[in-house]
């Protein structure tokens, strides 16, 4: 967390030093995780930096609680490189910095509505959460009867109905929702 706080002042300030040494300790791993899926040197720099200024403008215009530097920055280097690779079509020209502009607001509203996500499925019940996770992440009503012990398979799909009957009433009750949709429009 110490860290945390000090490189992300160091990227919003532009303290070269302390952003050298991000470099230097977190580029590495990320450079790797972009070479074992497809990558080069220059997807891996572009990626690096494409989620440095992600978290320079997210910060910038609203901080949050950053538990890790380093695996945040990950987890977003993970996604834009997964959109990249999406996306990617052989191409012989280069792409222009508005297309790139275009691409990083689209990772950003992409990584916004994760986060918003995220936030509103925490506010759930720890038992709401569990079925949940084990459900998206394809578990079968006859799975989740063993997992958490219901006497039947109506029961589950009544709590799996409950449960996800509630986070998307947290969702479209909170007004970042309507900003999140009017943005995902366009």
């Amino acid at each position: 967390m110490e860290n945390t706080e000090r490189y992300i002042n160091a990227l919003i300030e532009g303290d070269d030093f302390v952003i050298k040494e991000i470099y230097s300790k977190i580029y590495p791993k990320i450079a790797s995780y972009i070479f074992s899926n497809k990558g080069n040197t220059d997807d891996a720099l572009d990626v690096f930096h494409d989620a440095l200024m992600y978290i320079i403008i997210t910060q910038k215009e609203k901080r949050t609680i950053i538990l890790s530097f380093e695996a945040y920055l990950f987890v977003i280097c993970k996604n834009i490189w997964k959109k990249s690779l999406k996306n990617r079509v052989i191409k012989t020209d280069v792409s222009t910095l508005e297309e790139k502009e275009t691409d990083l607001s689209t990772i950003i509203l992409e990584q916004q509505c994760i986060e918003f996500y995220l936030e509103k499925f925490n506010l759930l019940s720890i038992n709401c959460k569990d079925i949940l996770s084990s459900y998206f992440n394809g578990a079968s009503y006859e799975e989740l009867v063993i997992e958490y012990a219901y006497s039947t398979i109506n029961t589950v799909r009544q709590r799996v109905f409950k449960c996800r009957s509630k986070l998307i009433e947290l969702i479209k009750s909170d007004l970042e929702f309507q900003k999140i949709k009017k943005w995902g429009e366009f």
